[in-house]
């Protein structure tokens, strides 16, 4: 590890509709416990703790969420959170992040986290950070995952020529169909964006500048935001774009490392399949005693003693304490506009908060 301890910024402010009913908007999946006895935020915190120091460690996150943070991590100090007025994607907050790590650090390594996702190994993760810091004096760099099928939910990096730790990027691609998906996983240089980011924070300041002035002119103009409204009022100003649009897909300066570890977007309850055990039937549960009788391929999180599941295949099972959510895989993937639709209902809007 670098004898300099990198900040950490945790990004915690997404709304997680797909793993609704679990999550809700005062209870996102990413305060939830999905596949261990942490939340996903517990566990990215702990995460973070084996590569800097408590007090460098940082959550990107709003007013609301941040209540419902600090009642479940007690020990997390107030003063460490970095609060959007509004969810603008991650450039902006991004950009606000780095203004004052700028202020109150002088010029720091800065981790980028989600704080979404599921890791195969903590000590490997540990590895790759230490080793893809090494890349940040004068290059973005960003880690890559080696693809274990083709996925059409996440980005692509093709790398270029080897660098001493990584590799030069020679392009981004955006989320691929299937076809395109099976044949960006047979090319040995391509790998997953998992949006795990590292760089010092005068680099990622310069090249928004360069590439981004609308994100960080209006920030950085009334920065440090003395006045009660004027950071809501230059979040208004920006465009919602993520750093991967905003920047990464824009500079010159970029380096990506590959991860010594799999990793896995806990985007939705069929991401449990790739990060949960199953049985031999393929059944994956989280709860407590439960039968599968001639069923397989279920997905099922239920809060009774016991539950039985007879003659049924690929269906996702939810039970919360006032909703029970029913699925076929395949229909899975309506879910939000399922929500959305819930919302519109005012006698059934409290389902959803």
């Amino acid at each position: 590890m670098s004898q300099e301890k990198p900040v950490v910024l945790i990004m915690a402010g997404g709304k997680g509709e797909r793993f609704w009913p679990r999550s809700r908007i005062s209870t996102p999946k990413q305060l939830q416990k999905v596949y261990s006895k942490n939340t996903l935020l517990k566990e990215t915190l702990n995460r973070a703790l084996n590569i800097t120091s408590p007090d460098r460690i940082f959550i990107g996150t709003n007013a609301t969420l941040k209540k419902a943070i600090l009642a479940q991590e007690r020990n997390f100090p107030e003063k460490n959170f970095i609060i959007e007025p509004e969810g603008k994607n991650t450039a902006p907050i991004i950009a606000l992040a780095s203004l004052y790590f700028r202020e109150m650090f002088g010029d720091p390594i800065q981790v980028v986290l989600s704080a979404d996702a599921w890791i195969s190994s903590d000590k490997e993760f540990t590895k790759t950070i230490q080793k893809a810091l090494t890349e940040t004096k004068e290059h973005l760099v960003l880690l890559g995952i080696k693809p274990n099928r083709p996925e059409v939910g996440y980005g692509y990096i093709a790398a270029g020529k080897p660098t001493k730790n990584g590799f030069e990027v020679k392009s981004f691609f955006e989320k691929p169909d299937v076809k395109t998906a099976m044949k960006y996983i047979k090319k040995s240089n391509f790998y997953w964006n998992p949006g795990i980011f590292l760089w010092r924070t005068s680099l990622i300041l310069e090249e928004f500048a360069s590439y981004s002035p609308k994100i960080l002119k209006p920030l950085q103009d009334r920065f440090p935001f003395k006045k009660a409204g004027e950071l809501g009022e230059a979040f208004r100003l920006l465009p919602s774009d993520p750093v991967d649009i905003a920047i990464m897909e824009r500079s010159s300066r970029i380096r990506m490392v590959e991860a010594g570890f799999a990793w896995d977007d806990v985007g939705s309850w069929l991401s449990l399949e790739r990060v949960l055990p199953g049985d031999s039937q393929g059944n994956r549960h989280i709860g407590r005693e439960i039968l599968f009788y001639k069923s397989s391929g279920n997905v099922t999180q239920t809060k009774k003693e016991f539950t039985a599941i007879l003659g049924v295949n690929d269906l996702i099972v939810v039970e919360e304490d006032d909703v029970l959510f029913i699925s076929s895989k395949q229909g899975v993937g309506d879910i939000k506009s399922m929500v959305a639709e819930i919302r519109k209902n005012k006698g059934l809007q409290k389902y959803t908060e």
